[in-house]
């Protein structure tokens, strides 16, 4: 996630909060705080342009290990997918593993903590 307001990737999930946060969460938006500005702010949790490939579900990482098929134990239709032959994923950050049907992409957050923003004068 990278902020609006400084274009820091270094962002986390804020937690819940209030009537705007449960309208939000109606459209589909969570809440975001930013560790360099401490903005709160609200985005999807991938972004729209990055959500036809493969990313987890949890936390929407792209950076994922593929694993063998019987490693994921938990979800929908696992006999089903496995014969199939969904491609199965494990995120390392939050160890979540699932299947998967859309393409696979790395796509990890580039360079946008080296940012300096100018002051305005």
């Amino acid at each position: 996630m990278v902020c609006p307001h400084c274009h820091s990737g270094n962002c986390y999930r804020s937690r819940r909060d209030g009537a705007v946060d449960l309208v939000s969460r109606l459209v589909g938006l969570k809440p975001w705080r930013c560790h360099a500005c401490e903005r709160r702010f609200y985005a999807h949790r991938v972004a729209l342009w990055h959500a036809r490939y493969a990313h987890c579900p949890k936390c929407g990482n792209f950076d994922l290990k593929p694993i063998s098929r019987e490693r994921v134990e938990q979800g929908t239709l696992l006999i089903l997918k496995r014969w199939l032959g969904f491609p199965a994923y494990r995120c390392e950050p939050c160890r979540q593993r699932f299947f998967s049907a859309l393409p696979y992409r790395r796509i990890l957050p580039s360079a946008l903590d080296s940012y300096v923003r100018r002051p305005t004068s």
